[in-house]
């Protein structure tokens, strides 16, 4: 078979990757559950994807912006748990679903749940920023569904109830809880 006559002789064909900016995050979400975000580097998530290590910087300015790129994702796909975990039965038990949703999510992605609620990055982000809004988005399920049950006190109860929910997760993260979640639940305060 014959060359094109554009082809360069000696020069292998031109990669090309169709969306590398979701590659990159699914690959930097994938380092990040495997590893957490220590080791995670544009370089490493370049020779992983295949592609020249100068490639992510068109889609990331630095390693700062890939991990708040993961974290918005992240709060988005913890949103969608908790919601697909109220719309999953009666309204009666949209909040107790909701508390296992939580826990399953914060279980199942340890390291992912630790980039978004223990790295500091939504406390300095910007405001009006996409993670910002997604992260305080991922509260809206909870507060709407305290809210019709006891609208006077819906935000303290919710805050309650996160807070709970959020150091069940983390201590069990960290092996101080050993208890299954239905255990945790039936606990609750709130």
């Amino acid at each position: 078979m014959s060359k094109s006559l554009t082809e360069k002789p000696g020069k292998r064909d031109a990669y090309h990757h169709g969306d590398l900016r979701r590659t990159l995050l699914e690959a930097a979400r994938t380092e990040i559950a495997a590893n957490g975000t220590q080791s995670l580097s544009l370089a490493s998530l370049a020779r992983r994807a295949g592609v020249a290590q100068s490639a992510p910087y068109r889609h990331f300015s630095d390693r700062d912006e890939l991990l708040v790129a993961v974290a918005t994702l992240g709060f988005e796909a913890f949103t969608a748990a908790l919601v697909a975990a109220a719309e999953a039965g009666t309204e009666a038990g949209a909040v107790k679903r909701m508390y296992a949703a939580y826990l399953q999510f914060g279980e199942e992605n340890g390291q992912l749940y630790r980039l978004m609620f223990a790295s500091g990055l939504v406390a300095g982000a910007p405001e009006g920023s996409a993670l910002l809004k997604a992260a305080l988005a991922s509260f809206q399920p909870l507060l709407d569904r305290v809210s019709e049950a006891s609208p006077k006190r819906a935000r303290a109860a919710a805050n309650a109830i996160w807070a709970q929910l959020h150091g069940f997760v983390m201590l069990k993260a960290d092996g101080l809880l050993t208890e299954p979640a239905d255990q945790l639940l039936s606990g609750m305060i709130i």
